[in-house]
């Protein structure tokens, strides 16, 4: 199964200015999560649909699982380089 990629609007507005090295991460470590979106930390404990990962050395993203829909929805991206 290969799930489809959207970025909430906030997601989009704090990927702006990211430096090249960030973008390349984060593009990468999306990537991986195509094809394996259960591969990173559930965010609560109550709801394993909502997932944080890290990109690249400093970066966090968060995001949701739609297993149904094979949708994965970025809602944000923090990068602490």
């Amino acid at each position: 199964m290969t799930y489809r990629v959207t970025l909430h609007v906030s997601a989009l507005s704090q990927m702006q200015g990211l430096p090249e090295v960030a973008l390349d991460a984060l593009i990468a470590r999306t990537a991986d999560l195509i094809k394996e979106p259960w591969d990173a930390r559930p965010l609560y404990r109550d709801d394993p649909d909502f997932r944080m990962t890290t990109f690249g050395d400093f970066g966090v993203m968060y995001f949701k699982v739609d297993e149904g829909r094979e949708l994965i929805t970025i809602f944000n991206v923090t990068w602490a380089g």
